[in-house]
């Protein structure tokens, strides 16, 4: 990385897409807003939409969230739920270090009454039990929903036993697997509990958007759910537009963190005992409340930069379950087994120093040329694999269909760093009425919030986005 660069991240201010959003058909107004001063700008587009969401830092909305008394307040009552595994996809030969996970599993959450019920797909590198997942469950149980919830396929529970191939990254392949696990899930919950299903639907966020995305496409074809609606949470839209941007927040200037080295060494002995303790790589106020109360306690500065190493866990954390399961001898020794006795941290802090470009470099790639059968001679450059990959698994890929999709709809954040105006225009253009965004909230930072809830609930049962 060499020398570190002084943090000055931007916030996107796409003011011509807010007035396509809320003036649609007015074209003499965009053509006049364009040419209006930026301050002059904010000021009106302050006046399009009265949104309440307390933080205007996108990067500090990402790490706190929406603050607990501005939170949307759910009925406290029982939740009727239990984790199921599925012994069907049982993995076989599996290192003994994964002993834990070795069979999928899942969370049921069911009402005692025919109810529809929802898929949730997690966000990068979170299980099924992560705190987001956690909480859009409550809300849609409250909702009167039974609930199953997904790990995403970038977890390590599912690297082992969710995938076929061991290789996540590729969205298509990702989305299948996903797909055959939802199937395998409802049958296990009908031999587990006879409840009555008056209806399909599916939500997810982050990276678990894309996948619901593709997962909706897949269902079009195989009609196993024939889903009523689907919700895309903050989803990415290009791929390398938002692996670019996670890498770009590493460059926070720490004392003391001048290199590459330094940083991954300063934060992996911080956040190691996090780590032992929890299997999911998720960005949660738990994860915060916690390293905060160490003796290690994060600084200001390194909380900007959370955001970008928590994406490179995840990226380590997906290498090296992905490495050991196939005997990747980049990472790797040939033919090492782990066992319960072996330390994994000499791998995982290598793993660290691997960015999501070095994991398509050292994984995808290879593993993609040898499904298609491609030689020494007939290969492109690496650079140039590298930009079919994203190209092939981004959500511009689906574009055609999703235009047709009315029973699919988004909602985003103008100043959510994994996307930027060409990723909101093609949101603008491919969901027209099915889209709600919102001025701020940074990467999921609203979530929480009473207006961002009511919402996905009234999309989610038909009944469109207000104002859309």
């Amino acid at each position: 990385m060499g020398k570190r660069k002084a943090f000055c991240p931007e916030i996107l201010t796409d003011t011509v897409a807010w007035a396509k959003c809320f003036s649609k058909g007015r074209g003499r107004l965009i053509s006049i807003l364009k040419k209006l001063p930026l301050l002059v700008l904010l000021l009106y587009q302050g006046t399009l939409w009265a949104y309440g969401f307390p933080i205007k830092d996108p990067f500090l909305a990402t790490v706190v969230g929406t603050p607990p008394g501005q939170q949307v307040k759910l009925r406290q009552g029982i939740v009727r739920e239990a984790i199921l595994g599925l012994a069907d996809e049982t993995v076989k030969g599996a290192p003994g270090i994964f002993w834990d996970v070795i069979k999928p599993r899942f969370k049921l959450a069911w009402q005692e009454k025919p109810a529809p019920l929802i898929f949730i797909i997690a966000g990068t590198g979170g299980r099924f039990d992560t705190s987001k997942v956690e909480f859009l469950k409550k809300v849609y149980y409250q909702a009167g929903f039974h609930v199953i919830q997904i790990s995403s396929p970038t977890s390590y529970d599912f690297v082992v036993s969710g995938s076929r191939s061991h290789r996540p990254g590729l969205t298509q392949q990702d989305s299948e697997d996903l797909y055959r696990l939802m199937k395998a899930s409802v049958r296990r919950v009908r031999s587990f509990k006879k409840i009555q299903i008056k209806g399909w639907y599916l939500t997810g966020y982050s990276l678990g958007a894309l996948n619901a995305a593709y997962i909706a496409r897949i269902d079009s074809e195989k009609n196993a759910f024939g889903f009523n609606r689907v919700l895309l949470v903050n989803p990415p839209v290009d791929l390398r537009r938002t692996v670019d941007s996670l890498d770009r927040l590493l460059l926070v200037d720490v004392r003391g963190v001048d290199n590459a080295k330094t940083l991954f060494n300063h934060f992996f002995d911080k956040l190691a005992a996090y780590f032992r303790t929890h299997k999911s790589i998720d960005i949660d106020e738990s994860m915060l409340v916690q390293v905060a109360k160490s003796a290690y306690a994060l600084s200001r500065e390194e909380l900007a930069l959370l955001i970008g190493v928590n994406f490179r866990l995840v990226v380590a954390s997906l290498y090296f379950t992905s490495a050991v399961m196939t005997w990747n001898i980049s990472l790797i020794p040939r033919f090492f087994k782990f066992t319960l006795s072996d330390s994994r941290t000499p791998y995982f802090k290598r793993a660290m120093f691997c960015s999501f470009e070095c994991y398509i470099d050292k994984v995808l790639i290879p593993y993609e040329e040898k499904q298609k059968g491609i030689y020494f001679d007939q290969k492109k450059s690496l650079a140039a694999q590298r930009a079919l990959i994203f190209e092939q698994n981004g959500l511009p890929r689906l574009k055609l269909w999703l235009k047709k999709a009315r029973h699919i709809g988004v909602m985003h954040n103008v100043d959510d760093f994994i996307i930027d105006k060409k990723g909101l225009d093609f949101l603008y253009d491919t969901f027209d009425g099915r889209i709600k965004i919102y001025p701020r909230g940074g990467h999921m930072g609203n979530l929480k919030y009473p207006q961002n809830v009511e919402d996905m609930l009234s999309f989610i049962k038909g009944k469109g986005f207000p104002d859309a």
